[in-house]
């Protein structure tokens, strides 16, 4: 089974693999919670619950929702970036794209007819001054060569050469294969490629536990469904207080802390069935767990990590809590955000005391690598992509979801807008959703 810590320190579990991959589905809106329409990345739910459309179709003047909702003033008030695909310019003031082929070619595609007009005529003669292999275009700005769908214009500006999609961030959901002039997209072992070609899906072989969401409150700990139907109490917690909570993949156990101004446990309880606990036990550790805000499993070692709020350090204990050592401590001020990638050693995690980061290193805290340290001022949550390496992370001050890979490259905004403020604890299970909540 597998689980990942989210929305007020919450998990889900699902039968496959671990080392789950997944993608967010971008805003808007932020989150799917109709009971049977999941939509894939880079498409947006409509508002009838029952239609997925691409989401570069968003705001470009022609309704593809059979409700509308992709074209209503809300949805095209928020802030939807639209990055059109190769070959293809942003019609003015809208969120619009049209293909090279459609500039100049006698018919008005954008409403304000900028892909027509007299730089048609006036621009034809520079246009064959370039000498392009495949294709010119004219805008009222110039000309320039373009290249047959697949392709990108050379170094020299005339020529074509292959254009590599898997290079793009979200070409596919796990393994992308670039190909001449094209790409495929391909999954890994336990998930299933979908019909789009684009999304894995995690495989649900009979006679296997549906995904559930763990969520742990202040009181209790609950059992839902993805999409949020189905609720039911797994555990009442007597003594309120900061709950972190993870799941032991191996050992298909929940494990969580309680920590309050006076104390703090750690406890592990079977839950196959996910209707309730079985053989709970309590883990004493060698170092106090009073004010542990965060905690992460390793699924290989079952060694557990902490993130202690006050004395501002990560440590680590072995599973039955005889061993404990602290991991990292130093120029740290306010950490908060931990994910664990076992299979590569790999520790990440967020601060923000005099220098707002997103930190790597090895498991035993050597090693420590900073991936990011610009364009942040409150990371607050972190989780991670195993199969493709991917850092994402969460900031409640400058309100936006980015990721970066494990070197700290290729940053891209995933969502950015007041929809991710109080985005402060999320996952990405193996379902290729990001589940978020309050």
């Amino acid at each position: 089974m597998f689980c990942a810590e989210t929305c007020a320190h919450a998990c889900v579990c699902s039968v496959p693999s671990p080392h789950a991959a997944s993608f967010l589905s971008p805003s808007p809106p932020l989150c799917s919670r109709h009971p049977d329409i999941l939509c894939d990345v880079g498409e947006f739910h409509c508002h009838n619950h029952d239609t997925c459309v691409p989401e570069d179709w968003l705001c470009d003047g022609e309704p593809d929702c059979p409700d509308e909702s992709d074209e209503t003033d809300h949805v095209c008030a928020q802030e939807v970036v639209i990055r059109c695909p190769l070959n293809h310019i942003q019609c003015t003031g809208t969120k619009k794209c049209i293909h090279f082929n459609k500039l100049c070619n006698g018919a008005r595609d954008c409403e304000d007819g900028y892909d027509e007009g007299v730089h048609c005529r006036e621009l034809l003669s520079a246009c064959h001054e370039l000498r392009c292999r495949y294709g010119c275009v004219m805008t009222r700005n110039g000309t320039f060569c373009f290249c047959a769908d697949g392709f990108e214009v050379g170094e020299d500006g005339t020529s074509c050469r292959d254009h590599d999609e898997c290079a793009m961030y979200g070409a596919c959901s796990q393994t992308c294969t670039n190909t001449y002039g094209s790409y495929r997209c391909s999954c890994t072992e336990g998930y299933i490629l979908q019909p789009n070609r684009i999304s894995c899906k995690a495989k649900q072989d009979p006679g296997d536990s549906r995904p559930a969401l763990l969520i742990g409150g202040s009181d209790r700990i609950v059992v839902t469904h993805l999409n949020g139907s189905g609720l039911q109490p797994l555990r009442s917690l007597r003594v309120n207080g900061t709950l972190a909570l993870d799941f032991q993949h191996n050992q298909e156990s929940v494990c969580w802390v309680l920590s309050s101004e006076s104390s703090g446990q750690l406890r592990c309880a079977v839950t196959r069935s996910l209707r309730g606990f079985t053989r709970e036990q309590e883990i004493r550790t060698q170092q106090s767990l009073q004010h542990v805000e965060q905690m992460a499993i390793d699924w290989l070692t079952g060694n557990f990590y902490f993130v202690d709020r006050v004395t501002d350090k990560i440590s680590v204990c072995d599973r039955g809590g005889d061993t404990c050592v602290t991991v990292l401590q130093l120029d740290l001020l306010n950490p908060k955000g931990i994910a664990l990638d076992p299979l590569m050693g790999m520790l990440f995690f967020t601060d923000y005391g005099n220098v707002a980061k997103v930190e790597r290193c090895n498991m035993d805290g050597t090693n420590r690598t900073r991936l990011v340290d610009y364009k942040i001022e409150q990371p607050t949550a972190v989780a991670l992509d195993v199969v493709k390496k991917l850092v994402y992370w969460a900031d409640a001050y400058l309100d936006y979801i980015d990721v970066v890979d494990y070197q700290g490259k290729n940053r891209h905004t995933i969502i950015h807008g007041s929809q991710v403020s109080a985005t402060l604890h999320w996952f990405l299970p193996s379902t290729d959703r990001l589940l978020c909540g309050e």
